[in-house]
């Protein structure tokens, strides 16, 4: 072989290596500019739209068994039922809150009986506070009109007669004592007049005397003092008086509190009973749509981490979500969007999602919403709406995808 000849089968070869490695090179920057019309990737779950969260709901009983449920995926019709509860518990609850009714009732009319006779009982202690008041009223006026000037009347009327006693007696010694005087001989009769007379004199003195002292102690002490007792005790007998009547108002007001506090109590207790004998008709749920039954609560399409328990003879809450009823065909996904990839995604952004179960079908998206307020550290809210395919099976609420943002 000639130079020539290596030399052409040399740039022959060079030629068809050149070659080999730009087909190599071509796919690499097919994928190259793939990678770079994927602006952002996440993982979303297809969430239910409008789907209908159903709870007991009662409001008077709080827990109920569950005697029946359909099972989680059943396809169910509008008003199918769905959930039983057991009722022997419920209608004991509601048989003693009626036992429990009757009395507060038979509670109310004794209350309401008791109210009349305090009041009438209030009338008669108002009345006798009355009197009390009046008598020491009158009591007051009486000595201050009369018999304050009467006794002192009285006193110097006692007074003035023991003066004049002294006088009559003392005139009458004297008058005696002139008459034997002139007899020359005085008879022992007239000796025992004399000494009669003298002795009057002398008891009239005595009691001159004590009628003196018993006037100034009357004028100057007993008759202020019974002043000064009767003037406290008007003035307590009107304090009193203000006291009691104030007292049987405070008294009626509370008691016409109690009153109404125990109706309020009771209307309360009625309404309640009332409410339990409505919550006893919901001892079967019934589906308020068609669509497909889900055991318990979705979060954001997301499922619990682990089965639920709802079964036979549990026990749950009047508030507990049991069955979320979903429209199969009426699905979004949700997204917890990274706050790195905030700034590709917009409203209106296209994009593609591929279901794990079949990552070869890729369903376009268009992204709804947008949340710039973090949901948690480094999560966004992002909410898409999708557009199916008819390819069987279905995509199902709760199934997580693949999203990337053009």
């Amino acid at each position: 072989m000639n130079s020539r000849s290596i030399v052409a089968t040399c740039t022959l070869g060079l030629f068809s290596a050149c070659c080999a490695l730009a087909q190599e090179a071509k796919p690499n920057a097919d994928e190259a500019k793939t990678e770079q019309k994927a602006a952002a990737k996440a993982t979303g779950y297809f969430e239910p739209v409008g789907a209908h969260e159903i709870a007991a709901g009662t409001d008077q009983i709080k827990s109920l068994v569950v005697k029946q449920i359909v099972p989680h995926g059943t396809q169910v019709k509008k008003g199918q039922a769905i959930v039983w509860f057991k009722t022997d518990g419920v209608d004991k609850q509601i048989t003693d809150a009626e036992t429990a009714l009757r009395l507060a009732e038979l509670g109310q009319q004794e209350a309401a009986f008791d109210h009349r006779q305090f009041l009438e009982t209030q009338k008669l202690d108002l009345a006798v506070a009355t009197r009390t008041k009046r008598d020491a009223q009158q009591s007051y006026d009486n000595f201050v009109k009369v018999d304050r000037d009467q006794r002192i009347a009285s006193t110097e009327f006692s007074l003035k007669s023991s003066q004049a006693s002294l006088e009559n007696a003392m005139e009458e010694l004297t008058q005696l004592e002139k008459m034997y005087k002139e007899d020359e001989l005085t008879e022992e009769s007239e000796e025992i007049v004399l000494k009669r007379a003298k002795r009057s004199v002398e008891s009239a003195k005595f009691r001159l005397k004590g009628a003196e002292i018993s006037a100034v102690r009357s004028l100057e002490q007993s008759i202020p003092r019974e002043q000064e007792q009767k003037d406290d005790a008007i003035a307590r007998a009107l304090m009193a008086f203000d006291k009691a009547r104030r007292a049987l108002d405070l008294a009626r007001q509370r008691k016409e509190i109690d009153i109404a506090k125990g109706k309020k109590v009771f209307d309360k207790q009625k309404e309640d009973m009332g409410k339990m004998r409505a919550d006893r008709k919901q001892m079967v749920l019934r589906a308020p749509a068609d669509g497909v039954v889900y055991h318990g609560r979705l979060s954001r399409g997301k499922l619990a981490d682990k089965p639920s328990a709802l079964a036979a003879d549990a026990t749950v809450t009047n508030k507990q979500v049991l069955v979320t009823l979903v429209n199969p065909r009426a699905l979004q996904i949700r997204v917890d969007l990274a706050e790195t990839a905030l700034r590709h995604v917009q409203v209106g952004a296209k994009g593609t999602a591929s279901p794990k179960a079949f990552p070869d079908r890729k369903l376009q998206i268009t992204v709804k919403s947008v949340s710039f307020i973090p949901m948690s550290n480094g999560k966004h809210d992002c909410v898409v709406n999708v557009k199916f395919d008819k390819t069987q099976p279905a995509i199902a609420a709760g199934m997580t995808c693949d999203v990337e943002f053009k």
